[in-house]
C-alpha cells in the first residue's frame, strides 16, 4: 500500500524496461528541481518512486514543467491523494506541449 503522510505526494514511474540506478535517478532530479524547499525520493518498488514535497508549489511547479526525462526516458507523474495498493497503480499518460508553426 503506497499512502500519502498528508504533505503533497506524487508518485512517479520511468517509462523504460531497461535497468538504472535508483539513487542516480534521485541525485538527478534533486539536481534539475529548482525546488524553494526540500523534497524527499523514496523507492516503493521496481521503478516506482513516492515524492514527498514540503510545499504545493513545489510539487505544482514540478507538474507544469512536464514532460521530464531521464536518460531520454519519460518519466510518468500522478498525484497521490488516497492510499494505493501498489500492484493497482498504473501510470500510463504524461501531457506533452506541442509548438505548430513558425519559431
Amino acid at each position: 500500500m503506497v499512502e500519502p503522510n498528508g504533505k503533497p505526494s506524487l508518485i512517479c514511474s520511468i517509462w523504460t524496461k531497461k535497468s538504472y540506478n535508483h539513487d542516480s535517478f534521485k541525485a538527478q532530479m534533486k539536481s534539475i528541481w529548482k525546488t524553494k524547499e526540500k523534497f524527499e525520493i523514496q523507492l516503493v518498488r521496481q521503478n516506482l518512486f513516492l515524492i514527498t514535497f514540503e510545499s504545493d508549489d513545489d510539487l505544482e511547479t514540478v507538474m507544469e514543467v512536464q514532460p521530464w526525462l531521464f536518460r531520454k526516458h519519460l518519466i510518468i507523474f500522478d498525484r497521490l491523494i488516497k492510499p494505493m495498493v501498489r500492484d493497482q497503480i498504473r501510470l500510463v499518460s504524461s501531457p506533452f506541449w506541442i509548438k505548430i508553426g513558425p519559431c
